[in-house]
């Protein structure tokens, strides 16, 4: 029993299928179940029930993944004290980005830092801020990078201030505004808009026909003519065959959306995390 079957089992569990498991791993699916297999004749205990749906884990098997976790989390957190003694810069870096910042702001950012610190490992997770927060306190990242605001107890650093923007089709002035179709984006920023900034400019409440978590998402609908939108100007194209209004022009306080780097001061104990750091915020 080795690392190796630990994170053979994380995936599995995390999976419930094999196949998928398998694909994961980067193994065929008889590897997986072979490696499976030896663990249970080793311990002498049943760890998976198989099903035409996939695995179900036995009370065991479910012990074996929390303990197994549990190691595997030491033996990082012992890599990471041991990289972090060398001179240069390198190990690990754990970073969460939710999906509309790391989709248009971050590539670009990422490759900077990778240039300047080639040695450092890069593990990106992305997902909905409210997500990213989730393994920021799970302890399964480093570092956290949402637009959303969402509350923080420990460290807390803005790093960018976008315009918000109105997008369409074909080209419309703000009074065209009541009349049209509109698709909202889910963050905080967004629904400000519709929630202080429209009630002062239309007494007509807005038509929102649809509304999604991803920029990307809404961008594609309003290139298709389904309807205007709102959105953060980072996400936006030179190229991109739309109209653009910056809501900033006509309002008396600008309307932005702000990208947050959260993370523990404990973890600036490690170089990857504490250069990191700095260069966001030399970025600012």
């Amino acid at each position: 029993m080795d690392f190796r079957d630990f994170e053979i089992l994380q995936v599995l569990f995390e999976e419930k299928n094999i196949k998928k498991a398998a694909d994961r791993l980067f193994l065929s699916q008889p590897a997986v179940t072979y490696r499976i297999h030896q663990l249970e004749k080793d311990l002498d205990i049943p760890i998976l029930i198989r099903g035409n749906k996939g695995v179900q884990f036995t009370l065991q098997g479910e012990f074996l993944v929390e303990s197994t976790k549990r190691l595997l989390d030491e033996r990082d957190t012992m890599i990471e004290q041991v990289q972090n003694m060398a001179d240069d810069v390198q190990g690990t870096l754990r970073l969460g980005v939710s999906n509309n910042f790391a989709i248009s702001k971050f590539p670009p950012i990422i490759a900077s830092f990778n240039k300047a610190f080639p040695k450092v490992k890069i593990q990106l997770k992305t997902g909905l801020g409210i997500e990213i927060m989730k393994l920021l306190e799970e302890g399964e990242i480093h570092i956290g990078i949402e637009s959303a605001g969402h509350k923080w107890s420990e460290k807390k650093v803005l790093i960018d201030r976008s315009k918000i923007c109105l997008i369409s089709k074909e080209k419309i002035t703000w009074n065209d505004l009541p009349s049209q179709n509109m698709i909202s984006i889910a963050t905080p920023s967004i629904k400000k808009v519709f929630t202080n900034w429209w009630p002062s400019m239309f007494k007509r409440v807005p038509s929102i026909t649809m509304e999604t978590d991803y920029v990307e998402t809404c961008k594609r609908m309003v290139i298709n003519g389904l309807g205007v939108a709102f959105v953060p100007a980072f996400s936006l194209e030179p190229n991109d065959p739309l109209h653009i209004l910056e809501l900033s022009d006509i309002s008396k306080e600008e309307y932005r959306m702000e990208s947050w780097m959260n993370y523990r001061e404990s973890t600036v104990e490690l170089s990857v995390v504490r250069e990191f750091i700095t260069f966001m915020k030399d970025r600012i």
